[in-house]
């Protein structure tokens, strides 16, 4: 063999080897990834969220004196990759108002907010104030609420079964977030009337949805995920609504001052694939849900408008309802004025 072909076979060699090493760190880390899933959904299974959020509400409750308790979707948890300040919103109130309690999590609506609010009346001690944010689907939506998951229907019962947080709340082996094979069949079923699309399915809609990767989709994509999030048609007669007057009627009962804040969609980029209608659609939403919570207590107004641009929010494109720092400077600046007009 020519002394000039072995450089070429070392190479040949090396990168052999070097391919072999990467395969094995991948497949190494396909094996981590697969056991740290199912160390998440055991977690999930066992550790339920809105309970040991209360119990860490509890713990600052007796313990701290409080000044402002945050009942908080996941606008409240999130931060933009664009950030170069990722203080995010309850902070940011911390820095405004003195010290913020946060019972929060992802997809939280008027049900959680309601049994939180229940469950913590049974304490002497209590916040100076009140602050609520939602996400007007989080209350209503199909494909929040119907959702095994993201609906907590196992930590609602869980919930109920606890007469108050006058002692430690035990969340271990209570509610769970899990999903049988048969809840999500029922769930993937379920009908939904779309202002744009008609009557379709969940299924159908996440058919298209699911596994389509990071923004940006394809126009025809992004248009569907926002008629996916926002365009179920409410009605006056739903009775999801009354978990928003049961909330406020339990805001009420708490006897301190509450502010409502309306996490708004982005706003703008709805208006680009639904012009004209967008915008008048969610919040024709909005005015429902204002006058539900006026039903259940007369001191609890309009939830907070707070004006956003798209570059105000975590991602635009991605329709969901997490804000930029910019953003969240502007709800935790107009929050705090209305904590103290309270």
């Amino acid at each position: 063999m020519p002394v000039t072909t072995i450089p070429h076979i070392r190479c040949v060699i090396v990168t052999t080897v070097a391919l072999s090493s990467a395969l094995h760190r991948a497949q190494g880390s396909v094996r981590v990834q697969r056991q740290l899933s199912k160390i998440r959904r055991l977690r999930s299974r066992m550790i339920d969220v809105p309970l040991r959020q209360v119990e860490q509400a509890r713990r600052r409750l007796e313990t701290e004196d409080v000044d402002v308790l945050v009942l908080g979707d996941s606008s409240t948890l999130c931060w933009s990759l664009r950030d170069t300040d990722r203080t995010r919103l309850p902070e940011l109130l911390g820095q405004r108002l003195g010290n913020v309690v946060n019972l929060a999590g992802p997809g939280f609506g008027a049900p959680i907010h309601s049994e939180a609010v229940r469950l913590l009346t049974a304490l002497d001690r209590r916040p100076k104030a009140v602050v609520f944010t939602l996400a007007l689907r989080t209350s209503t939506a199909t494909h929040i609420v119907a959702d095994p998951i993201t609906g907590y229907h196992r930590s609602l019962a869980a919930m109920a079964k606890v007469p108050g947080a006058h002692r430690k709340v035990r969340y271990v082996g209570r509610g769970g977030a899990v999903a049988t094979d048969e809840e999500r069949d029922v769930f993937l079923a379920h009908p939904v009337e779309s202002r744009w699309n008609g009557l379709r399915t969940i299924g159908w809609y996440r058919e298209q949805l699911v596994g389509t990767g990071m923004a940006p989709w394809p126009i025809e994509l992004e248009r569907l995920r926002f008629d996916y999030f926002y365009g179920e048609q409410l009605r006056a007669d739903s009775p999801r609504l009354d978990a928003l007057t049961t909330l406020a009627r339990r805001l009420e009962e708490y006897g301190v001052p509450a502010v409502g804040v309306w996490t708004r969609p982005p706003m703008q980029r709805g208006e680009m694939h639904f012009p004209g209608e967008f915008e008048a659609h969610v919040r024709s939403h909005k005015a429902l849900q204002d006058d539900a919570l006026a039903r259940g207590s007369s001191s609890i107004g309009p939830m907070l408008d707070i004006h956003l641009e798209d570059e105000d929010f975590e991602d635009s494109f991605n329709a969901t309802e997490h804000f930029a720092y910019e953003g969240r400077v502007k709800y935790a600046d107009a929050i705090a004025d209305a904590v103290r007009s309270r």
